[in-house]
């Protein structure tokens, strides 16, 4: 269930907006509640908790903006679409700001709310699915904290416990020093056309042994409307496709030298990014990591890797390593995390907005001339490309699940439809309706 909030003080825009809410054809059930000012509308918030917040910026006592701000702070906030009949840079801009999802101008068509409610929705989709994967580790870590447990509650009762164990399982409980990696497996299954498909999280540093071996890597299931998007180059299935990535050889490494352990994971972390993105430039086909991965309790600079949804040529890289990832690992590390990877990570939850450089550095904390020339140096392209290539991926991602090309341009962050038809090509080296041709 999809649940809406309308707050405007004129009744007529919020009956309208109800309406053409209404005769949208939506795969789940709409609910849609109403406030007419900003104090009712925070109140709703708290009361029904909707996905879809569509505000008014001009309301009396409390208007849009302000609602908007306090939206944000809460811990599941809803997706806000501002309607405002004022045509302000600076309206939009502090929309931004506060997280705003789309910006529009009264009186808006039935096609821009619609738009903006499937850009919504499809963002609201990926936060149930991380949600849900997030949960499932958590319940990962909790067995596994278990295991170490019932590990040490045998050695007491062999009479001895190793100091070594009991620092293992502190590790374990509170995640630090400890590095994972993804990988992702697609082939067909007995002769089948439908693909085979899991990821695993695997730990690196082994520290509960041969328990760790057999336990610690879980599988996790895949959605079933997902393997349709995984193909490589002229039609043809992946056949094979598998991470393995210990960045250290040595277990003792990586626990007595914590600090050269992550600079050698950062130097090979930025060697992966500037992979990936030669394979892009190879062309022919794609694969949408990021659409299988959630963080699952990972870091979010970490990450960025999975969650960027970048088009790879598996069919040229059987085995491909995408990207090792550390889970939380200490003060030193989070703060020194590459900084193309956090650029990353940003782009993903904001690549449907107005944005640019400058907006990616403010966020960031740094000047957009060290975050453009650190870009150039992690990955091998500027800001404008990576964004370019972010929307295109998840434009790509629409048009294989059957959505228009001028509905996909609107939900990726395209405002002018000639202009992303213009990129798309340039991208993907057909047009937006030839690509939604060949996914039929």
């Amino acid at each position: 269930m999809i649940r809406i909030l309308i707050a405007d003080d004129e009744a007529l825009e919020r009956e309208a907006i109800s309406h053409i809410l209404r005769h949208i054809h939506l795969e789940e059930e709409c609910v849609v509640d109403q406030a007419v000012n900003g104090y009712e509308a925070l109140e709703a918030a708290e009361k029904y908790e909707p996905d879809i917040a569509f505000l008014d910026i001009r309301m009396p006592g409390m208007d849009g903006l302000e609602v908007a701000e306090r939206l944000s702070r809460l811990g599941n906030p809803p997706f806000i679409i501002m309607v405002t009949a004022y045509d302000s840079f600076a309206y939009a801009r502090m929309a931004l700001r506060y997280g705003v999802l789309d910006y529009l101008l009264k009186p808006a068509s039935s096609e821009e709310i619609e738009a903006a409610v499937r850009k919504a929705i499809y963002q609201i989709r990926r936060r149930r699915e991380e949600a849900a994967r997030r949960a499932e580790m958590h319940s990962i870590a909790a067995d596994m904290e278990q295991i170490a447990r019932m590990n040490i509650v045998d050695q007491l009762e062999a009479g001895s416990v190793a100091d070594s164990d009991v620092t293992r399982l502190v590790k374990l409980r509170f995640g630090t020093e400890m590095w994972s990696c993804a990988a992702i497996v697609a082939g067909a299954r007995d002769g089948s056309s439908s693909a085979s498909l899991s990821l695993a999280l695997l730990e690196q540093h082994r520290f509960l042994s041969g328990i760790a071996e057999r336990h610690l890597a879980s599988d996790l299931g895949i959605p079933e409307n997902l393997p349709s998007l995984f193909f490589a180059g002229s039609g043809e299935r992946i056949t094979s496709m598998l991470l393995v990535a210990p960045f250290l050889d040595e277990k003792r490494s990586a626990e007595s030298e914590p600090h050269a352990a992550f600079h050698a994971f950062q130097h090979i972390r930025s060697r992966l990014a500037q992979f990936r993105y030669r394979c892009i430039d190879a062309g022919a086909g794609d694969l949408r990591f990021g659409a299988c991965v959630s963080d699952a309790g990972l870091a979010s600079a970490a990450l960025a890797a999975a969650k960027a949804a970048f088009n790879l040529t598996a069919a040229e890289c059987p085995i491909l390593v995408l990207s090792p990832m550390p889970l939380a690992h200490g003060r030193e590390a989070a703060a020194a995390g590459s900084l193309a990877g956090r650029t990353i990570s940003w782009l993903q939850d904001h690549f449907m907005e107005s944005i640019g450089l400058a907006d990616a550095a403010e966020y960031l904390h740094v000047s957009p001339s060290h975050l453009s020339r650190m870009l150039k140096k992690e990955t091998g392209i500027g800001f404008g490309e990576m964004l370019v290539r972010t929307r295109i991926a998840h434009a790509k991602n629409l048009l294989a699940n059957g959505i228009p090309a001028k509905e996909a341009s609107f939900l990726v962050g395209f405002r002018d439809q000639s202009y992303f038809t213009k990129v798309f090509i340039k991208v993907a080296g057909v047009s937006p309706s030839r690509y939604l041709d060949l996914g039929r």
